[in-house]
């Protein structure tokens, strides 16, 4: 808990009796806190605020002091079995502000915003998530401090309420926000493909909003999406459903296409994109992969990487049954077989069009360039050749732990 805070007062001696009376009160407080007595404190700090200016310093030194004392009756009473009579204090603890300079010292307005993140830890600890939500988003719209968001996601995740814009950043609001076409995707399923065509057609600037890639989960970064956020943009990466990136999803009004592929082709693609060497951007070490033979190699895929899509596709399911954000699902193999049309209907999804013939030209040159297409193969069916009937049981088994997800568009 942040402490009280005393002062000194050197003031003109008009107004030195007033002052006293401050001090006095403010001196009250602190003794009856450090008694334990949480209401008498709440009191005398109430009176010290009645004869503070309005705008002064010392106003908003007796407001943190009143702020301390309130989070300490009210974690006192969030310990009893009836938690109502905490309702008497949140409306007065709400209304409590900065109204000083001392707003624009970051180490003072840390503080403040310290108190509110932890009051509103103390109503998560009891359970009341709706009492937690708010007071977090208080201590956030005081002082965005990235610790906090930790618990702003744990409390978005309880009450499923949706995010909001003002709870990432307060420099632009909603109107601001650019078109955002983001591809969340399955490895190995002509994401990079799509995603280059897309940038080539709506010339919307191509934005990785992840920290860093490589062997990280590609969750979606916040600094990113806030730098960014006010701009036009494709983004294509490999990210689950998590309770972060749908909250970030929901803010800055993004609605993610969802593209997948048959599962035994996305093994057998997986096999060749690894053995051309690009183990670094997993978990695998280079040499040791390599030195295996293709079974071997299948299987390490089959226990180690496979499990992701099945989660990939699940979390995206149950996001959408839970209605948590707008969402397009796709297809690997509806994507080859008409890509021009695929185009038009992620284009359409996102509120934008194109004519025709400038996605035709715009895939043309896609596919003439190696490095934009990406494809290993280009074409389905290759995984129940290659796999063996022992590993392609395998692969499907794993459906079985996921029983109420559709696994139908992974060819199971």
């Amino acid at each position: 808990m942040t402490p009280p805070q005393p002062f000194e007062l050197s003031v003109e001696e008009e107004k030195r009796e007033l002052a006293l009376q401050i001090k006095a009160d403010v001196d009250r407080g602190l003794r009856y806190l450090e008694l334990n007595q949480a209401d008498a404190a709440i009191l005398a700090f109430k009176l010290a605020i009645e004869k503070s200016e309005v705008g002064s310093n010392v106003r908003d030194i007796v407001t943190h002091n009143l702020l301390t004392a309130y989070r300490k009756r009210i974690a006192e009473l969030l310990k009893a079995d009836d938690v109502s009579p905490v309702n008497r204090y949140t409306p007065e603890v709400s209304a409590l502000q900065l109204s000083s300079e001392l707003a624009q010292d970051k180490t003072f307005r840390g503080k403040f915003a310290d108190t509110f993140k932890n009051l509103g830890m103390d109503f998560f600890n009891a359970r009341q998530h709706e009492a937690a939500l708010f007071f977090l988003r208080k201590a956030i719209a005081i002082e965005s401090c990235p610790s906090y968001y930790v618990d702003l996601t744990n409390a978005l995740a309880w009450v499923k309420t949706p995010a909001q814009l003002r709870d990432y950043t307060k420099d632009y609001t909603e109107r601001d926000i650019g078109r955002h076409i983001f591809i969340t995707c399955a490895p190995k399923s002509g994401s990079t493909f799509l995603k280059n065509v897309l940038v080539a057609v709506t010339d919307f600037k191509d934005v990785f909003s992840v920290f860093a890639a490589l062997q990280n989960e590609h969750e979606l970064d916040l600094p990113q999406f806030v730098k960014f956020g006010k701009e036009n943009k494709v983004t294509q990466q490999h990210a689950r459903a998590s309770e972060a990136n749908i909250q970030m999803m929901q803010a800055f009004g993004v609605k993610p296409i969802v593209l997948v592929r048959n599962i035994f082709d996305s093994t057998a693609s997986l096999l060749d994109f690894y053995t051309k060497g690009f183990t670094f951007s997993t978990f695998f070490d280079k040499e040791e992969f390599l030195s295996f033979d293709d079974e071997q190699k299948i299987d390490l895929l089959i226990e180690f990487a496979i499990p992701w899509y099945f989660q990939f596709v699940a979390s995206w399911q149950r996001a959408e049954r839970e209605g948590r954000v707008e969402m397009l699902w796709l297809t690997y193999e509806e994507m080859i077989a008409d890509k021009v049309s695929t185009v038009e209907k992620v284009l359409e999804f996102n509120g934008l069009d194109a004519p025709r013939e400038i996605i035709e030209q715009k895939i043309a040159e896609i596919e003439s360039d190696g490095e934009k297409n990406r494809f290993n193969k280009g074409v389905a069916g290759r995984g129940k050749v290659i796999l063996s009937e022992v590993q392609k049981t395998r692969i499907a088994n794993l459906a079985k732990y996921f029983p109420s997800t559709d696994f139908s568009m992974l060819g199971l």
